[in-house]
């Protein structure tokens, strides 16, 4: 599978390599994105797909610049709880070390998957 490489296109090779939110956003919505959506199917199929593709693009634009300011605030929101129950992780910490180690391993194991 190396040796094949990715099988994404490039806008899709374009929207992973953005760094920042904004970059992201811009590569999300660009129509070229959205059309290579229906990349790797047979001719018919796939007009089909982009042509249904195009009808549902003023939505994708509403969705996708509305998904970002609700990321946003969810991560603000995440980072005030972090703030408020700190006293409440130090204490834990403080009290159940194997514990809170054992917690804080399998968090870091759910994220490398």
């Amino acid at each position: 599978m190396a040796e094949r490489g990715s099988d994404a296109s490039e806008p899709e090779k374009e929207l992973a390599e953005a760094g920042s939110w904004a970059g992201k956003l811009g590569a999300a919505i660009n129509p070229k994105f959205l059309l290579s959506q229906a990349d790797g199917y047979p001719a018919g199929i796939k007009q089909f797909l982009q042509f249904c593709l195009i009808l549902i693009y003023p939505a994708w634009l509403f969705m996708v610049l509305l998904a970002w300011p609700v990321w946003l605030v969810g991560k603000l929101l995440e980072a005030i709880l972090m703030v408020l129950f700190w006293p409440v992780r130090a204490r834990h910490k403080r009290k159940n070390p194997e514990e809170y180690a054992a917690f804080q391993e399998e968090l870091k194991a759910r994220k490398g998957r």
